[in-house]
């Protein structure tokens, strides 16, 4: 999923256009993090989300994104906390104790 919300598929995706992107759009332009996340959830639907790392560096913007969109009934950040206190949506890879639930 590119910064503008599009989904390059494998085998539907035409090489010139995925082309252009790379070597022009994806130079140029701003990447929006936060269409990348929403299209995500929205498209493939996931339990949670998972941050690979380093750290947990990209989870207040992960979290930003969903509240946004009130992913799974988020509505503001006082909703996020107390939904990762009690069953996380996003589980950081460079969390000790965010790990052990993924793996």
């Amino acid at each position: 999923i590119d910064g503008q919300g599009h989904i390059w598929q494998t085998l539907s995706s035409d090489p010139h256009l995925l082309y252009h992107y790379t070597l022009a759009t994806q130079v140029y332009e701003h990447y929006n993090f936060t269409a990348a996340v929403q299209v995500s959830v929205k498209e493939f639907a996931p339990d949670r989300v998972i941050i690979l790392g380093p750290g947990n560096t990209l989870g207040g913007a992960v979290a930003q994104a969903l509240i946004q969109m009130q992913w799974k009934g988020l509505v503001d950040k006082d909703s996020f906390i107390a939904r990762q206190k009690t069953d996380p949506l996003i589980l950081a890879m460079g969390m000790p104790e965010q790990r052990q639930l993924v793996i």
